[in-house]
């Protein structure tokens, strides 16, 4: 059977080389996007890991375990890789919390604090710290000064790396172990093997010390890549999302993503579908025109049992060939993709700050780890068992195809194909375009299945171009809300006080500016909105929405909370509550859910812009309230004001109380304060929105909060930037940041996005061309006999190639009717899905250019004519007696 199936091999080579390209080229595909999703992976894990730490979990414990642990250590069912121990010694609450802490040098690695200049303490009255702590401790001396915290005074031996998630209400200070303080806390930063799940290490980790769960807490930005939890089983997640009240399938969806990996295992799985898809389709029609043959060795004692045996060992032959080469081809072309591209795999542009961090904080941070393309070994190995499983499937199936028909309609040839030789005309009809109908639908599921092909490369071309258009809108989107990077610079207030703020002279002075533009001063304060227990309750799902903010230390230490229900039964939510300049306001407009924004409007009729809450799923409520509702607004007044006016809880008169017609309902705001509610654990907060002139006229407020400016188009951002820092020198706790380098980076990364999916999308069409143009030329000279005898009875050759033209035109055509029924009555509506409920995307409407539509229609005509118009310039060329008599 072997040398029978090399000897097919050899004769039949452009149909050989076409099985052995389609192996070669789905698996360069399979093999080279698998390894990009992981390396993007291994890179966002690179990253988590420099911006949270090199650690998994921490366990606070006693004074015993914490010095028997130690790094290396192996247990039954874990291996202990690092232990970082963190002791803290002393804690002083001043302005900040400050924590005195000794450390060993695997938590100092762990945790990226590295020495950066100095020495680290070795006295009990030293000390060493960042340059983020030590500054806002007022210390602005050389090592070697002191600095006085609490009622003692530190001499500074050292500067440390700072924190990537550094925090502006906790700090740390490091001391030596001779420090003494007032009481000890000891923490274990836990490192385990990653080749092995680390939840089930914890779990023998914990059982060995006989240690409570409840005491671990987890470093989820980087536990979340490597089976940090215990997953729910596929069964019990589909049956939750399709069979309880709270399920659905954007729970299905994001569940299968936070427990297997979907984004990563799913595109594996469809890329080794189209995989079998092409290459079945390829080997089908090969197959096809050997059926004659097959009959003939068959009428020779050959069983169906060794013929599928050939047809097994030809394909496994092309395929221990082509995939090899083909992993090897696609891994080495996109890995050098992946360094040139960089910015497109690591989720820098998608899915903005919500993890803690602004993007401007991640670009930095990514910058810190080298580009390194990683090849998926599990892709590879699962690709090639699944694919080998696949075509010998492939392989019997195309045997049991040739069973159903007679032995003699085997010998005949190709039996895709019912054969009915005579077409009757029951009037005048031009002969041509009935032969053309006939033979084109003679089988019918061969044609749709042509035409499904047709339409598949431009459908998935058409899904990745809205996605681009999409993303590209959404990432401008995301820049300046999520990420705050709407202005290549920010002046705020390093104060969690609204004592604090910047002057309006200065402000004025800012915008007066001939270097700068686009100047945007924002007013800020806290507040609480009523809301009636019915409006409250209006949807039950959304009942505890607020319920992991009301638990957490923070939100109930300084606010009391977040929402509280009152003793009459309404309740209380804590807003943010901005004044911005009327030119922000205005561009709002690309956020409004509901409603109409026009700042004139809304100034005179004393209106506001709220923002709606969001769940994990994209859907959006504000308490069943609509444009044109009202809502009732409390802020603290700023006479004899103190913080903890942020409770609520004082008397009516430390207080004013308006009602608000709400214009809009947006689903972000623009510039938003960074001390107050938007903490590490809560991103984009509740707001609501007003003019500048508002906040004045409505509480008092007449100074700024923070302020955001571009550079002009002429000036030098260096020098903008010194004449800013000259500007606020006098303002008390200001800082200035510069995001020019952040903001062009990201521009970057998403031009590089766009052009990387776009260049997967051609990619995904070429193969698609490919299997379109083979399975349609197999289709034309399956006819050489019709077409033969047509062209013996007299047709002419401009008659001929006519006939052809038009068989292409209508495919062509037909395809087109295909891509506008599955695109926009599909596709178009499960992208829409996707993109607002599990990417949320701020925007999924745009629509994809005309250009680029009309273009894949007309594509769709051209390869169809391409397709059938060069068998048909070859059947020209041949003899018409010879074409007669296969």
């Amino acid at each position: 059977m072997l040398k029978l199936a090399w000897k097919y091999m050899r004769y039949y080579k452009s149909q050989t080389f076409a099985i052995f390209a389609s192996i070669l080229l789905t698996a360069s595909l399979l093999s080279g996007i698998s390894s990009l999703i992981y390396s993007s992976q291994k890179s966002d894990l690179a990253n988590s890991k420099t911006i949270y730490g090199d650690w998994h979990y921490y366990i606070e414990t006693d004074k015993e375990l914490f010095n028997s642990v130690e790094s290396g250590e192996k247990g039954k069912g874990y291996t202990l890789e690092q232990c970082g121990k963190m002791e803290i010694r002393d804690v002083v609450a001043e302005e900040f919390m400050i924590c005195f802490i000794h450390a060993d040098e695997t938590y100092r690695q762990m945790a990226h604090r590295d020495l950066l200049e100095g020495t680290f303490p070795e006295k009990e009255n030293e000390i060493a710290a960042d340059g983020f702590v030590l500054s806002n401790l007022g210390f602005s001396g050389n090592l070697g000064d002191s600095l006085r915290i609490g009622e003692k005074e530190y001499i500074v031996t050292g500067v440390l790396k700072s924190e990537w998630a550094a925090s502006s209400s906790e700090m740390e200070v490091f001391v030596s172990d001779s420090f003494k303080g007032r009481g000890s806390q000891t923490f274990l930063y836990l490192s385990f093997n990653e080749d092995e799940k680390l939840y089930k290490q914890l779990d023998a980790f914990l059982q060995e010390h006989k240690l409570s769960s409840e005491s671990v807490a987890e470093n989820d930005e980087v536990i979340q890549y490597l089976g940090g939890e215990a997953p729910s089983s596929i069964s019990e997640i589909v049956k939750f999302g399709l069979f309880e009240e709270e399920g659905n399938f954007t729970y299905i969806v994001l569940k299968l993503q936070s427990d297997y990996n979907l984004a990563y295992n799913g595109m594996i799985f469809l890329l080794c579908l189209f995989s079998l898809f092409v290459v079945y389709s390829v080997f089908s029609i090969s197959v096809s025109k050997r059926t004659s043959e097959y009959g003939i060795l068959q009428t020779l004692g050959i069983s169906e049992a060794q013929i599928g045996g050939t047809l097994l060992l030809e394909l496994w032959t092309l395929f221990f060939i082509g995939y090899p080469l083909g992993c090897l081809l696609g891994n080495g072309v996109l890995s050098l993709m992946y360094q040139k591209f960089s910015g497109v795999f690591g989720g820098k542009g998608i899915s903005g700050a919500g993890n803690g961090l602004s993007v401007a904080d991640h670009t930095l941070a990514e910058g810190e780890n080298t580009v390194e393309f990683f090849v998926s070994k599990e892709a590879v190995v699962f690709g090639f068992v699944f694919l080998l499983i696949s075509l010998a499937l492939v392989a019997f199936l195309v045997v049991r195809s040739m069973r159903k028909d007679s032995l003699k309609t085997v010998m005949s040839g190709d039996t895709s194909f019912v054969k009915r030789r005579k077409i009757y005309a029951m009037r005048n009809v031009n002969m041509a375009n009935v032969v053309v109908r006939k033979f084109m639908f003679a089988n019918k599921r061969k044609v749709i299945g042509i035409l499904l092909s047709l339409s598949i490369g431009g459908c998935i071309f058409l899904c990745t171009t809205y996605m681009v258009e999409n993303l590209k809108v959404h990432a401008e989107l995301s820049l300046i809300s999520d990420d705050g990077l709407g202005s290549e610079y920010r002046i705020s207030l390093k104060s969690d006080s609204l004592k604090d703020t910047i002057p309006e002279a200065v402000a004025d002075k800012i915008k007066n500016m001939p270097e700068t533009e686009n100047v945007y001063a924002t007013k800020y304060t806290m507040g609480e909105l009523q809301i009636s227990k019915n409006e409250f309750l209006s949807e039950e799902e959304w009942s505890d929405y607020f319920k992991y903010q009301n638990q957490e230390p923070y939100y109930i230490q300084r606010y009391d909370g977040i929402c509280k229900q009152q003793e009459d039964g309404n309740y209380r939510i804590k807003y943010n509550v901005y004044g911005y300049d009327e030119a922000m306001i205005e561009q709002l407009r690309d956020f409004i859910l509901e409603g109409e924004i026009q700042p004139e409007t809304i100034k005179n009729n004393n209106q506001v812009i709220v923002t709606a809450n969001m769940d994990g799923q994209g859907n959006y409520f504000f308490y069943g309230k609509k444009p044109g509702d009202t809502i009732t607004l409390r802020v603290p007044k700023t006479e004899n004001y103190t913080d903890e006016l942020l409770k609520f809880q004082s008397g009516e008169e430390n207080y004013i109380e308006k009602e608000f017609e709400i214009a809009a309902i947006v689903n972000r705001p623009l510039a938003q304060e960074k001390d107050f509610l938007n903490t590490e654990v809560w991103k984009n907060a509740q707001s609501v929105i007003m003019t500048g002139e508002q906040m004045e006229e409505n509480f008092g407020i007449t100074d700024y909060s923070f302020i955001n400016a571009s550079p002009a188009d002429s000036a030098d951002a260096k020098i903008v930037s010194n004449q800013l820092l000259q500007v606020i020198r006098d303002v008390p706790k200001a800082v200035l940041q510069d995001y020019t380098t952040a903001i062009a980076t990201q521009k970057g990364y998403l031009g590089q996005q766009q052009i990387f999916f776009s260049s997967i999308a051609v990619i995904l069409l070429i193969i698609s061309l490919f299997h379109i143009v083979n399975s349609m030329s197999h289709t034309i000279l399956t006819r050489r006999r019709e077409y033969g005898i047509i062209r013996a009875i007299g047709i002419t050759d401009g008659g001929f190639y006519k006939m052809i033209l038009q068989t292409g035109i209508l495919y062509g055509l037909l395809a087109d009717v295909f891509i506008y029924l599955i695109y926009n009555r599909v596709l178009r509506r499960v992208m829409n899905y996707y993109l607002a409920h599990v990417l949320q995307f701020l925007h999924y409407t745009t629509n994809i250019p005309n250009l680029v539509l009309n273009g894949i229609m007309v594509l769709n005509v051209v390869i169809a004519v391409v397709a059938v118009m060069f068998p048909a310039w070859k059947m020209g060329k041949e003899n018409i007696i010879s074409e007669i008599r296969r």
